[in-house]
């Protein structure tokens, strides 16, 4: 196969893989109450109805709230987990890291319904905190891989040297230490914060009429009446993705979690 021909056949699938993507921003473009592709209309009322809606800023508040909830829980116990995963290789090593990752191995309905039950029993029906604890849970692995990958960069040498400097263990790990891991923290946090904002699943099965998140709207919203603010919302969430996944290629972020060493 020539390299004019695979180059077509790659478009082809970028494009085919984009499409619905570029169907939803057009289509919150649409002039009309309804979203339509093609636009009968180009307005911007959309985004402006999205603003205005008290029900969908107030939404839009709660995801991200638990979007902030989840960096601030799984942060300090991806922190310890990866020291003793990738630094100090821990015993059976193999199993803890697979019991870690078991929260994005298992069905997303099945966690929903066990972390319903759990709740249900302890009265934590509704909580935001309670449900960013189970958003956590299902996407913990990120964090865990983009902080192991920072910890398999960082050099020894440098603990070592400031320990002959004098420095404190607990100086060492504040100024040298987390610095170094530094792409890590802001990689993992990135992914839960936007995980924590854009969860479904979970958090449809966990909330209720009063604290439902801006997915859990969504998803009411096209139930009954589908308007172009909707497509707006799903245009604000594809704008949000992008400029993180810039944000993350322009301080080469994503190179050290795609490429980790051995």
């Amino acid at each position: 196969m020539n390299t004019s021909r695979l180059k077509v056949i790659t478009g082809a699938l970028l494009f085919l893989a984009s499409l619905p993507t570029l169907i939803v921003v057009l289509s919150s473009f649409n002039a009309g109450e309804a979203p339509k592709f093609p636009p009968s209309g180009w307005s911007l009322h959309g985004y402006g109805d999205l603003v205005s809606d008290d029900v969908i800023r107030q939404a839009l508040t709660r995801s991200l709230m638990v979007g902030l909830y989840s960096v601030v829980i799984s942060l300090p116990i991806g922190l310890a987990a990866s020291f003793a995963l990738y630094r100090y290789k821990v015993r059976m090593r193999g199993a803890v890291t697979g019991y870690l990752l078991l929260g994005f191995s298992t069905p997303l309905v099945v966690s929903g319904m066990a972390f319903l039950v759990l709740y249900y029993q302890i009265g934590q029906i509704g909580s935001l905190f309670s449900t960013s604890i189970a958003v956590v849970t299902v996407n913990f692995p990120f964090m865990l891989l983009a902080l192991g990958s920072s910890i398999d960069l960082l050099n020894p040498e440098l603990e070592e040297a400031a320990g002959t400097l004098g420095a404190e263990k607990v100086q060492t790990f504040l100024l040298v230490t987390l610095p170094s891991v530094m792409p890590g923290v802001l990689m993992g946090s990135v992914l839960m914060f936007i995980f924590g904002t854009t969860e479904f699943l979970v958090s449809l099965i966990l909330s209720t009429t009063a604290n439902q998140t801006l997915p859990v709207v969504l998803f009411s919203g096209l139930r009954s009446s589908l308007q172009v603010r909707h497509a707006a919302a799903g245009g604000l969430y594809i704008g949000i993705a992008l400029i993180v996944v810039f944000l993350m290629t322009q301080v080469r972020l994503l190179d050290q979690f795609l490429y980790r060493k051995e």
